[in-house]
């Protein structure tokens, strides 16, 4: 045995060095391989690796663990065997336990645990850089072109936005035009009339036909009188360009027609057509409107739907259920006649007498109406007479050829309202002598209608009755004339009335409706629709609703206080 004490201290010194080599080999190798082979940790607080034994070190051969401080010499007991003693080694402990813990109270700090529990995150965190002025440039530069270039396309995006939506609103535009075209053509628009020709049948002769074009002129439906005046008997005098028929008999009733014109002499009363007649294959042709007005003791049907004109002889006897003649019997036909009458010879009187006799009304104007006296008085005309009702419609492809504008139509916005040229011109000088009495709120919001928009108003009318079942056409046709039947398409009437009451009832309580009822016949208008005439018109009450007859009549149905439909049967 050695008793060296410096031997045996040297070999103290060896074994603790190699002692300390193999431990800490022996736990690197630990480690590793406990971090190969175990999960990574999830963020668990660090513990204290003083106070927790090491695992997995190898053991010396007596069970112990060979960095066990029972086995190792005391350094910092001094050495009372000899042996020589290591001058750092205390100083190398001290040191290790002051790092041991600093890190236990790092480690018990908020920062320490989050960045021991976040390893990765620690080794992620870049460290700052220093840039130079160069950069620092360069860097600003390039945020100041990708300012630029971002406030560019925004530009360009607004830009593109704006010429796309201004596209948007030029095509809406066009589109809003296209379809108020259509819907004002659509309830403007005249239908297309047939254009096949007319068959007649004039008394017992054979049926024959005219093309539409000679059949139908101005918008009126023609009728040979030729063919009339040899189922008359009539004598026939005079040229081409001035023909005259003569009834037989003792009065020797007269018609007289300027060929080419309108101007027709009936028992030398001169009166005018709705159209110029015309002379052709040596026949003369009339409107047969003109017909049916004036000769009595004819019958005329016109059916503008099958385009068929018959005219016969007014038979005076008793006809059986089917409307015929019984088999056997002669027919006894009504005399022949004209409507207007020669006026009769006077017998001598003296001025003074002739002046008391004389009626001649005080029209009592304030303006100068001369240029106007030729429209309000076109005198014993039936040419603005015609009777327009339920029982004598317009066809559907009838036009006035003289409508004109109206120039007192109500400016809100709607179109110019048209009238015939002679009650337009009537209607004007109307207005002047109105506004003179200090009226001049009257505007006239209705005139001319065709035949389609007619029948659009009625529609409308008749849906909102429908509830009514059979009597929604009845109730409608009390409001709304039905197409055909309305007066408005022969372009003589007219609605006229002031902002405050409308087309209304009201209007009839107003002083301009009063000045109106007293006054409209001197410019040769009625008031076609009278409150105690609506059994006999089958229309409503209108006081906005006046017809243009011209003042011959208008004076004639206002002093009897007759309604048209009166007066037609009165001068018949």
């Amino acid at each position: 045995m050695n008793t060296n004490p410096r031997q045996n201290g040297g070999n103290t010194n060896n074994r603790s060095s190699n002692l300390q080599n193999g431990r800490a080999g022996q736990t690197r190798n630990t480690q590793y391989s406990n971090q190969q082979n175990q999960p990574p940790r999830q963020n668990q607080p660090r513990q204290n690796q003083q106070n927790q034994p090491r695992q997995n070190q190898a053991q010396n051969q007596n069970g112990q663990h060979p960095y066990n401080r029972a086995n190792q010499p005391n350094y910092n007991q001094p050495n009372t065997g000899g042996a020589r003693q290591n001058p750092n080694r205390g100083a190398a402990v001290q040191s290790n336990q002051r790092g041991a813990t600093a890190r236990n109270q790092t480690s018990q700090t908020p920062i320490g645990r989050i960045n021991s529990q976040n390893p990765d995150k620690r080794r992620a965190e870049q460290k700052k850089i220093k840039l130079t002025a160069e950069q620092i440039e360069i860097n600003r530069i390039n945020r100041q072109r990708e300012r630029y270039y971002i406030k560019k396309h925004r530009s360009a995006a607004i830009r593109v936005f704006i010429s796309r939506f201004m596209l948007f609103l030029v095509v809406l535009a066009i589109l809003c035009g296209f379809t108020a075209s259509a819907l004002f053509l659509d309830l403007t628009k005249q239908d297309s009339p047939d254009k096949s020709g007319y068959s007649y049948e004039i008394g017992d002769n054979d049926v024959y036909s005219l093309p539409y074009a000679d059949a139908v002129r101005e918008g009126h439906v023609f009728v040979c009188f030729t063919d009339i005046a040899e189922l008359c008997d009539l004598a026939v005098v005079g040229s081409t360009d001035d023909i005259k028929y003569i009834i037989k008999g003792d009065d020797a009733e007269t018609i007289r027609f300027m060929t080419g014109t309108r101007v027709v002499y009936v028992n030398s009363v001169e009166t005018r057509l709705g159209a110029n007649c015309y002379y052709e294959d040596e026949k003369l042709y009339v409107p047969v409107d003109f017909v049916k007005a004036y000769m009595m003791g004819l019958d005329v049907t016109v059916d503008t739907e099958e385009h068929r004109v018959t005219v016969k002889r007014t038979l005076t006897n008793e006809l059986d259920e089917d409307g015929e003649l019984p088999e056997g019997e002669e027919p006894i036909y009504a005399d022949l006649y004209f409507l207007l009458k020669r006026p009769s010879m006077l017998e001598n009187i003296s001025e003074d007498d002739a002046k008391a006799l004389a009626v001649i009304p005080d029209l009592g104007f304030v303006n100068n109406l001369d240029p106007y006296e030729e429209y309000m008085n076109p005198g014993n005309t039936t040419e603005y007479l015609t009777l327009v009702n339920v029982s004598h419609p317009l066809s559907s492809d009838y036009v006035p050829q003289d409508l004109t504008v109206i120039e007192n139509t109500r400016d809100d916005g709607r179109a110019p309202q048209q009238m015939r040229l002679y009650a337009a011109k009537a209607l004007e000088a109307l207005f002047k002598e109105m506004e003179a009495a200090g009226f001049t709120d009257v505007d006239v919001t209705s005139g001319y209608r065709s035949y389609s928009y007619q029948e659009s108003l009625f529609n409308q009318r008749l849906e909102q009755y429908a509830y009514l079942g059979d009597g929604a056409y009845a109730a409608a046709a009390q409001i709304v004339n039905p197409p055909g039947s309305s007066e408005h398409q022969s372009g003589l009437c007219v609605d006229m009335h002031n902002i405050s009451t409308g087309a209304d009832v009201s209007f009839g309580e107003t002083e301009q409706f009063k000045w109106l009822r007293d006054n409209c016949w001197k410019f040769g208008f009625i008031l076609r629709y009278p409150e105690d005439k609506t059994e006999i018109t089958g229309i409503s009450y209108e006081p906005w609703h006046y017809r243009y007859v011209g003042r011959y009549h208008a004076q004639q149905m206002y002093e009897l206080g007759m309604c048209l439909e009166e007066y037609w049967e009165y001068i018949s």
